[in-house]
């Protein structure tokens, strides 16, 4: 296999502050970045409250589009994505990233699931550990509008101190598995335009996306 993922994931960077994880670049197509600079947004009012999902007029805006899930049902505005999915669930790739954040089983049994991001101007995110359900988290961030560096992940302690913030580089993300990973977005950041890109997870709940 000689895909832009393959390769990407081929000269990976470890890190060990404040805790383990992996950073990579160059991973998304021309074409995959299009589709997510170009996926549609809700751009109503939004109070964030430190959460993903954010609230509008006290109704949870979970489900609207500033982010979305890429599924069977919205796939077509998202082929591009949806190809980059195909090669998620493919076992070299999870052979791959398996290998790297010791997973013996290779994602058997689980499945993908993507999630296209819009954040906008306010939105942060309360320090936090992930599910257990997420077998592994990442984010590949798209910044080709020169929005600042220091909008990537700020990276905790187990005393809640930011130790690191992952640089928000075009085309660049990181992952990360198991538990105690503190992370989040602090308050007060600036948003110019939009905070894009994608966040992937092999997870142990049902999803459109059964790894092959």
């Amino acid at each position: 296999m000689s895909t832009r993922l393959f390769q990407s994931l081929s000269n990976i960077n470890k890190h060990t502050e404040p805790w383990e994880y992996f950073t990579f670049g160059q991973c998304l197509s021309p074409q995959q970045i299009e589709e997510i600079k170009t996926a549609d947004v809700d751009r109503s009012i939004v109070l964030h409250d430190g959460t993903r999902s954010g609230y509008k007029d006290g109704i949870s805006k979970q489900n609207d589009r500033f982010r979305e899930y890429v599924t069977k049902e919205n796939w077509l505005k998202y082929p591009e994505l949806t190809e980059f999915i195909k090669e998620l669930q493919s076992l070299p790739i999870r052979k791959m990233i398996a290998e790297m954040v010791g997973n013996k089983d290779n994602f058997e049994g689980s499945y993908v699931r993507l999630e296209v991001l819009n954040d906008t101007q306010g939105f942060w995110l309360k320090p936090h550990c992930d599910i257990p359900e997420k077998l592994i988290s990442s984010l590949i961030y798209i910044n080709d509008t020169a929005e600042d560096i220091t909008l990537g992940t700020d990276l905790y302690n187990e005393k809640l101190e930011k130790v690191k913030t992952i640089p928000f580089w075009h085309n660049y993300g990181y992952i990360f598995h198991g538990p105690n990973k503190w992370h989040g977005m602090e308050k007060g950041k600036t948003i110019r335009t939009e905070r894009r890109g994608i966040q992937i997870n092999y997870v142990t709940f049902e999803t459109d996306w059964k790894v092959e």
